[in-house]
């Protein structure tokens, strides 16, 4: 893994889904690459006055949508690399909350043990970390956009995985794996599907 991806993956399982971001798209020219009509970027980095649509989940992550011209049936080359870069930042968040689930089932008991060692717990958290190191390889596809969108799909996939190990607290606006489901939003802005103009 290059270091640019090594690094957005490590920014966002430390610090969270607006730092990972922040990484993944900082040094890209937004309105030339996004491809459809609103690309998610951090709230920090947009001037004051800059007009942003808003998401109340996304509002707790310190994102926010910027209207996008869209780059349409032509994405630039560069669109492939960012996605490559988010889709590390997005790894690197579900790494971020599997072990907030850990933390968060090992506290909790049923019967006299601890939930974390269920044989189904324990095999679920095995089979997330599997995906998660088959995605990290996957993501190194170079110039591969097909293998990128297929990351995204399958990081929302492991998303709500990782969301069931918080049982109904992962549906909670204020608890912390608020910020998968908004993960999601953040990817399909910058993720290039054939026919899509969203």
């Amino acid at each position: 893994m290059t270091t640019t991806m090594r690094a957005c993956e490590r920014i966002a399982r430390e610090e969270g889904l607006a730092a990972g971001l922040a990484a993944a798209v900082g040094d890209t020219e937004v309105a030339e690459t996004a491809p459809g009509r609103f690309a998610a970027v951090p709230a920090t980095s947009v001037p004051e006055g800059v007009r942003v649509h808003r998401h109340r989940l996304a509002d707790h992550e310190g994102v926010v949508f910027l209207p996008t011209p869209g780059t349409a049936d032509a994405p630039p080359p560069t669109l492939t690399e960012v996605g490559r870069r988010l889709a590390a930042a997005r790894l690197g968040l579900v790494r971020r909350l599997l072990d907030q689930a850990v933390e968060h089932l090992s506290g909790r008991n049923a019967g006299d043990e601890p939930l974390i060692r269920k044989q189904l717990v324990t095999g679920a958290v095995a089979d997330v970390l599997a995906e998660l190191e088959l995605l990290r390889e996957q993501i190194l596809a170079p110039d591969d956009p097909v293998a990128v969108v297929d990351a995204h799909d399958r990081l929302d996939d492991l998303g709500w995985e990782v969301l069931k190990l918080f049982g109904a607290a992962g549906y909670i606006a204020d608890h912390p794996a608020r910020a998968l489901h908004v993960s999601v939003l953040v990817g399909n802005t910058w993720v290039h599907r054939e026919g899509d103009r969203s």
